[in-house]
Parts: structure tokens; C-alpha cells; sequence
């Protein structure tokens, strides 16, 4: 049974939804408030265990394990979401519970003239996150809303033990060039991909030259690089495609009625990974490890653009995370 482990981080969201965001010194009187939960490394949990199985399979009957590495505040919050997630079928034996830290909380406002979103994180816990050894199991995926020095170091162990490293830095800062080495699969939208090779603001979307910005991803090591374009789809590139000097491959998106984008990118991640976690299930490791086929990532790519396009026709982040059977019955 394949083994899927998500170190990242785990917090509160409070969404306020609006018709649209105010500008400076303005006041707008917003449709709805909740609180729910989420953080890039949770949601990304949430959706590999969803969409591994239905809402209706006892989590012993999955195809897939789930393990969450993180930590929450021993607050009124930690104790919630870590049972919330546990109800998702993910094991949550690796999430620390730290006396005297809160709970990261994430503010989130959502335009609802767009379902755009803008996000304010305050780390809590999740910046207290200690290193400690950890078995990866088959792929190992990472964020970077936990401390850069402990992402990094098990960046290279869990590359080193044979796991297939899915890594999504976001927020996007600069990264050391030899990270890229350890890379499986790198995965960014737009913003990300421009901030990571330092390019301008917006410099980066579906009419860029695709193939060389991914491969400039490619010279510093990675070994499969992903762009999300939102609705204008999904860009892939692998080392094997640069090699044989043809260009990447450009996934049109499912066409969907947005309603809110906050986990969308998340939801990509998990469903990418449930799919390559297969693949890996019904071959060696040799065989698709770490030359996927074309074939594979097509499907793969593909499954996430299914789920994503789901998750952003409903309001909330973590709760609009699909379930296998969701999209089976589409």
C-alpha cells in the first residue's frame, strides 16, 4: 500500500467573503464570516486522503496511507482540527501538540465578484516545527509555510530515503540552487514561478514561452516542473521531455463556475500526488521513479485538474475538497 506524507503546515482559517475587497482606508460591509480549517500542508493532507477513496469508505479500506507531520497550539483550536483531519482518514500520530503556541490562523478574504482570494498567515506552531527523523513512506510533499532550515533538511532526507518529493514553495522565496537536485516533482502557479527565478511581477502566464522558463526550472535539477495557469490550464515539462529537446505539454483547464480559488492549488497537489501514488502502487519503483512516463503524467495531470475544478465551485477552503466519489459521479 502506498505511503503518502505531508509535512507541512496546519491552521485556522477565518474567510470573510465579500463582493469585493476594499481599498485603502475604505470600509465594506462583507456577505459572511466563518471559521474553518486549512493551511497549505493540511488542506494538501486532506485532499490526498479524499480523493484516494469515497466519503463513504472506513479509512482501514483505502488504497492509500496518509501521514501529516506539522504542529498546532495547545489551544482551543489544536485539538479540533487535528480530530477533524483524523476523520478524514489521516493519520495525525506525526502532528505535535506545543504548549505555549497558537495555532497558525490564516485571514482570508474572498471577492466574490471573481472568487479570487488574498490570504494573511500568521505561523503560530507552525514555525515552531522541529526537525526529527521521519519515514517518508512513497512520496513525501512539502510547502514552505514551516520553517525554510526544516523544509530543506527534509527535502533531502526524504529524496535520499527514495521518496518521490512533490514540493510546492509557496509563499515563493528564493531557494538554494542544490534544493532543485532533490525535487521529483516542483509544482507553482504564475506568481511562484516568477518569483523563483527572481523574473518581474506578472511576467509569467499562458502566452510566456512555457518551455524555456520550465526549463530553466530543469538546469537547476528539478526533475518535473508544473505550472498552474488557473483557467488557463496546466503547463508540465520533465527532464525526459528537455533531453529528447522536445517542449512541455499544455493541459487545457475544466471548464467550472468559480465561486471561490482558496484550495484549489491544494486540492491539485493532493489529487497529483494520489495519482502518481497509483501508478507507483501497480509498478516498480524503477519504472516510474524518476522518469514518469508521459502517459502517467497526463493522467495524473489530468485527475488534479478534475478535482481543482470541483474544489473552486464552492465557497470555503478545506470543506470544498472533494471526495473520490464526487468525481466519479460527474
Amino acid at each position: 500500500m502506498p505511503v503518502i506524507t505531508i509535512i507541512g503546515s496546519i491552521n485556522v482559517d477565518m474567510v470573510t467573503r465579500a463582493e469585493r475587497v476594499p481599498n485603502a482606508g475604505e470600509t465594506v460591509q462583507a456577505k459572511a464570516f466563518e471559521v474553518g480549517w486549512g493551511g497549505k500542508g493540511a488542506n494538501q493532507a486532506v485532499a490526498t486522503a479524499r480523493l484516494s477513496r469515497s466519503k463513504e469508505t472506513l479509512k482501514s479500506e483505502s488504497d492509500i496511507t496518509v501521514r501529516m507531520i506539522g504542529a498546532v497550539g495547545r489551544d482551543v483550536f489544536g485539538p479540533q482540527v487535528v480530530k477533524s483531519m483524523e476523520e478524514d482518514g489521516i493519520n495525525m500520530q506525526g502532528v505535535e501538540v506545543l504548549e505555549g503556541q497558537e495555532t497558525g490562523t490564516a485571514t482570508i478574504l474572498v471577492e466574490d465578484s471573481t472568487g479570487e482570494n488574498r490570504i494573511l498567515v500568521t505561523p503560530g506552531a507552525n514555525f515552531a516545527l522541529g526537525y526529527s527523523e521521519v519515514d517518508y513512506g512513497d512520496i513525501a510533499i512539502f510547502q514552505l509555510e514551516s520553517p525554510m532550515d526544516v523544509v530543506l533538511r527534509h527535502i533531502s532526507r526524504a529524496n535520499s530515503s527514495g521518496a518521490h518529493v512533490i514540493f510546492n514553495p509557496a509563499p515563493a522565496v528564493q531557494l538554494p540552487d542544490p534544493v532543485y537536485q532533490e525535487i521529483g516533482t516542483l509544482i507553482v502557479n504564475e506568481s511562484e514561478a516568477a518569483a523563483l527565478l527572481d523574473l518581474p511581477e506578472g511576467s509569467v502566464t499562458a502566452t510566456s514561452d512555457l518551455s524555456s522558463i520550465a526549463a530553466k526550472f530543469i538546469a537547476k535539477g528539478a526533475d518535473k516542473i508544473i505550472i498552474t495557469l488557473g483557467g488557463d490550464g496546466v503547463f508540465y515539462q520533465t527532464r525526459h521531455q528537455s533531453k529528447a529537446g522536445g517542449n512541455g505539454t499544455l493541459k487545457p483547464a475544466k471548464k467550472a463556475k468559480v465561486v471561490d480559488t482558496t484550495a484549489a492549488g491544494d486540492t491539485f497537489i493532493g489529487a497529483y500526488a494520489v495519482r502518481i501514488a497509483s501508478h507507483i502502487a501497480e509498478s516498480s519503483p524503477t519504472q516510474v521513479n524518476p522518469n514518469i512516463l508521459k502517459e502517467v503524467m497526463d493522467d495524473a495531470i489530468a485527475f488534479a485538474i478534475q478535482a481543482s475544478a470541483k474544489t473552486v465551485e464552492r465557497a470555503g477552503a478545506q470543506k470544498t475538497i472533494p471526495w473520490l466519489s464526487e468525481l466519479e459521479a460527474a
